[in-house]
């Protein structure tokens, strides 16, 4: 319950943030200007940290996302997060979807940005054939950088927290990647 207030809080601080500092800025002071979509992809590894299976102790997978700018400084995303973990003879294919607000801070060339969003969470064990799913949350932390106008290399940890009935699960993805827009 403490962690689901400071996500609300969270979200309303940097919601304010935001408006704020997308009314200071201009399009020459922005790297990232005006609206509009864009699409990404990014890859990395993944740390569970509690309440996963001791055989799983690193997964590797990445994160598509469609995203829309509404200012220089405020994104919206649809993220589809595919992570696969394996050992001790076991294999979990874990899926997240998670739409997510993205709060850039930008600057010439580069936005360090946090983002937060609230989703669900699919998980397929194997061999057993078990399936679960449950609520989640997701709060990251970033870097964006500019190649050109429109193309933007990003790195990006994560922290996602799993709310099943009888169980909490944590884990911390790290991500490198591209976005595009469109």
């Amino acid at each position: 319950m403490k962690k689901a207030i400071l996500v609300v809080l969270g979200c309303l601080f940097f919601s304010a943030f935001s408006t704020s500092k997308a009314a200071d800025l201009s399009d020459s002071s922005s790297p990232t200007t005006g609206s509009g979509w864009y699409l990404g992809m990014g890859m990395g590894c993944d740390a569970p940290l509690q309440g996963w299976d001791s055989d799983y102790t690193l997964g590797g997978g990445g994160n598509m996302f469609l995203g829309y700018r509404l200012n220089p400084a405020t994104e919206l995303e649809l993220s589809v997060s595919p992570w696969f973990f394996t050992g001790g003879g076991l294999s979990l294919v874990d899926v997240r979807v998670t739409p997510e607000v993205k709060i850039l801070n930008p600057s010439s060339g580069w936005a360090p940005y946090f983002l937060l969003g609230p989703g669900y969470d699919f998980q397929f064990d194997s061999p057993s054939g078990y399936t679960t799913s449950s609520f989640a949350v997701v709060a990251g932390i970033g870097f964006q950088f500019d190649f050109h106008k429109g193309e933007h290399a990003f790195i990006e940890g994560r922290y996602n927290l799993l709310l099943y009935n009888n169980l909490t699960q944590e884990d911390v993805p790290v991500l490198v990647g591209l976005s595009e827009d469109l």
